[in-house]
């Protein structure tokens, strides 16, 4: 684990996934407005980008999922990239990556992630 300001990065030791989460006290009032948005700044920054879906969650207060794979030396990765509002004045970005080859093995892990995650108090 390792902190960064509002961002807590976690690494699979000896593996390629990545769990990112990052805090914002200034939500977005649309998390799929600002995911689009966000896909049309950052998408550039992906090599061979290719949007799987952006969408809106039923997760806390709003919520919205943007999927894609991009490409990385020898594959590809894929990514659910959570936008959650969970109150007025906070938000949080859930960052899940890992090779497009372990996506469907990492979802029972994902799921535990998102079914365990609690907003700081």
């Amino acid at each position: 684990m390792q902190r960064d300001g509002g961002r807590v990065y976690f690494r699979e030791p000896g593996g390629s996934r990545f769990l990112l989460i990052d805090q914002s006290d200034q939500p977005k009032p649309d998390p799929v407005a600002d995911w689009r948005q966000q896909e049309k700044a950052r998408r550039g920054g992906y090599p061979e980008y290719r949007r799987v879906r952006l969408e809106a969650v039923d997760y806390f207060e709003k919520a919205a999922d943007w999927e894609f794979t991009y490409a990385v030396r020898g594959g590809r990765q894929h990514v659910l990239n959570r936008g959650v509002v969970t109150s007025p004045h906070q938000a949080y970005g859930i960052y899940w990556s890992t090779p497009d080859g372990q996506w469907a093995s990492s979802q029972t892990m994902l799921r535990t992630i998102t079914a365990s995650f609690r907003p700081a108090s």
